[in-house]
């Protein structure tokens, strides 16, 4: 019975379109438009995250069923998912002032108050240990923050308490010893902010901290060095919003690990591409985030500039080459590609992306973000070499073609394929009821060269 249940939660997935929307069509050609002015395109391109959010929202909001692929977790956590990682961008639309926020408070509103409800039939269940809501709980605590002033006083007593509960719970239980153990820390800065207290000692923190290489970035396992794109969108990222949120709290260390991981993150940008490697490629529009939160810290006229234009190479590349689909992002690198999507990973998975437009469309209109003029990468400047020993990389930057190439020296002489998605694993998936993606971690992590103008996902 177990596994018929599965089963047929595996097929409530609805697959993604084959073939671009005329909504797709759309906003590419509106994003993509060189005459419009920037903020006039990324407005249009916020709507048309919107919309694929509104369309695809249960009756109460808690849950986005976006097409495509699930993942271990199930049909219900994929949706929480959905919801977790697109409603800090709602919040922060709310939040900067911009055009129809009101029109949004209601939705995030009624979400909250559902999804935190124990006697609701849609509430999000109880976190559990290693288990996928203690992720999500981070970006809920996140909207609850950036909607300290909109949307938080919307919410009555009861709504509030029962989304302190459920979160404190979820700071509670047991990560992995990796990047999860901030999101505890999140979600408890966020919490006590909400409080007006200061965030106390955190072990969970101290603990991360000891992963620290240099550089802005950090290890992502306590055994052995993992270094890859986490470091933007799954380090940086909250690492920002514990100081945004706690400004007393380690401040020096945490404001220098923004600004240098926003340095070395602008020598892996191109027009061209980036040169990822690693897991999690879905989530590959937010590798300019470093940039764009170090404005929040040092607004200085490089800086703004610098973001901007490293905010527009990434998104303008996988926008042109067909990174959107159904009011979502795709679960692969441009187009669905379950090689190199994780058996974690479900349709909502790739909202990660978003991070790179979150802070920045908190930035009301107007604002120095939206009115600096853009400067050029690094890449845009000359070539260079970045020799960085201890992440146990060599970047070079080619300023004649735009490439960027990672070289690992303990990788010398590999280069491993991708293993294929075969028919036999896609019996499996529908006779199991899971995910059944082939494992790909040599392809990620073991080649000796990673390039921007020819991206392993990509490869045939």
């Amino acid at each position: 019975m177990k596994r018929i249940r599965r089963i047929r939660q595996w097929l409530k997935h609805r697959p993604a379109s084959l073939q671009p929307t005329a909504a797709d069509r759309a906003i590419a050609s509106d994003f993509l438009d060189s005459a419009a002015p920037d903020e006039a395109r990324y407005e249009a391109l916020f709507r048309y995250f919107r919309d694929g959010f509104m369309a695809e929202a249960t009756p109460d909001f808690e849950r986005i069923h976006y097409r495509g692929r699930g993942s271990v977790y199930g049909y219900a956590v994929t949706g929480l998912e959905g919801f977790a990682r697109t409603a800090p961008l709602l919040a922060a639309w709310i939040a900067a002032g911009r055009e129809g926020s009101e029109a949004l408070i209601g939705p995030l509103v009624s979400a909250l108050s559902a999804g935190s409800d124990p006697a609701h039939p849609a509430f999000w269940t109880e976190p559990r240990r290693r288990h996928q809501l203690i992720v999500e709980s981070a970006d809920i605590a996140i909207t609850l923050w950036i909607g300290r002033d909109t949307i938080w006083p919307r919410l009555d007593s009861r709504v509030r308490g029962n989304l302190i509960a459920w979160l404190r719970k979820a700071a509670s239980v047991e990560p992995y010893p990796n990047n999860w153990l901030l999101f505890g820390v999140v979600v408890e800065a966020a919490l006590d902010a909400l409080d007006g207290r200061p965030l106390g000692s955190s072990p969970a923190y101290d603990r991360f901290k000891r992963f620290y290489l240099g550089h802005g970035w950090f290890s992502d396992d306590e055994q052995k060095r993992v270094v890859d794109f986490y470091n933007p969108w799954g380090i940086t990222y909250p690492l920002f919003w514990i100081h945004r949120m706690q400004p007393g709290f380690d401040p020096d260390f945490l404001r220098q690990v923004v600004l240098d991981s926003a340095d070395l993150t602008a020598h892996l940008i191109s027009p061209r591409g980036i040169p990822i490697m690693g897991r999690s490629v879905c989530y590959r529009t937010a590798v300019p985030t470093p940039l764009v939160l170090a404005t929040w810290v040092d607004p200085s006229p490089e800086r703004l500039g610098v973001a901007r234009r490293g905010l527009d190479c990434v998104w303008r590349y996988f926008v042109a080459n067909g990174a959107l689909r159904d009011g979502t992002l795709t679960q692969g690198y441009f187009h669905d590609d379950p090689r190199v999507l994780d058996n974690y990973s479900g349709p909502g998975s790739s909202h990660w992306g978003l991070r790179s437009l979150i802070p920045a469309l908190l930035d009301p209109a107007e604002s120095a973000f939206w009115t600096a003029p853009a400067t050029p990468l690094p890449i845009e400047r000359g070539d260079y070499r970045l020799d960085l020993p201890e992440l146990g990389w060599r970047i070079d930057g080619d300023a004649t073609n735009g490439d960027i190439r990672i070289t690992i020296p303990s990788n010398a002489g590999n280069d491993p394929r991708l293993r294929p998605f075969t028919l036999g694993r896609r019996l499996s998936e529908y006779l199991q009821g899971r995910p059944r993606r082939p494992n790909n971690h040599a392809a990620a992590y073991e080649a000796e060269v990673y390039t921007a103008l020819a991206p392993y996902p990509l490869r045939p």
